[in-house]
């Protein structure tokens, strides 16, 4: 005599409950075993550009100069801007100039950093009124966003020793790049303020 055999009910044919907790459980184990998915680092763009307001050197630095930035895909084209005269930039930072060509013959770089070590990573270029830090200085009492604590080398250009702070508004410990330092030692990756000044003028 043939014994019966249990038929086993079809997925669609187990109970709307039982179907649910199936579902459940697979999606359980699934996430359970999943690789995390690596965090997204922000970035600087490759090259940004930063104004910055002449000061009798010798003159308290002001902390209130207001952060205008603007960035590029390439280094080029951010040395570029500068040479033009930072259009439309200059103007936010000297709203008492109206001539362009003033503007164009006024702007210079004075210095330079980078987020990785020897001019390596991306680079924010400090540019400034004038002719350099010849009897100025320049302040920059903040690196803005993808910037602060993120700076391993940096250099100072056109007559420049640039200061580097941990703090903002140039507080906390200093280094003095006399002109370029290609790497920060124990201040790598802490820069949150930068002053510019003369040549042979430290922090």
């Amino acid at each position: 005599m043939d014994i019966p055999k249990r038929i086993q009910p079809l997925p669609e044919e187990l109970p709307l409950s039982r179907r649910f907790l199936a579902a459940a459980a697979a999606l359980i184990a699934t996430l359970a075993f999943a690789a995390p998915a690596p965090a997204l680092a922000s970035t600087p763009p490759a090259a940004c550009t930063v104004g910055g307001v002449a000061i009798p050197d010798g003159a308290p630095v002001p902390d209130d100069v207001p952060t205008v930035i603007s960035c590029f895909d390439s280094v080029e084209a951010a040395e570029q801007f500068i040479e033009d005269g930072a259009p439309g930039d200059y103007q936010q930072l000297h709203p008492d100039v109206e001539n362009a060509r003033a503007a164009v013959a006024a702007t210079v770089t004075v210095g330079k950093i980078w987020t990785g070590t020897s001019r390596s990573g991306s680079v924010l270029i400090h540019w400034g009124s004038g002719s350099g830090c010849y009897g100025v200085t320049f302040g920059f009492p903040n690196l803005g966003s993808g910037w602060t604590n993120n700076v391993r080398s940096a250099e100072g250009f056109n007559n420049c020793w640039s200061s580097q702070y941990d703090g903002t508004n140039y507080t906390g410990a200093v280094l003095t790049c006399a002109p370029y330092c290609s790497s920060l030692g124990a201040l790598a990756a802490k820069t949150s303020s930068i002053v510019y000044r003369p040549v042979g003028t430290f922090g």
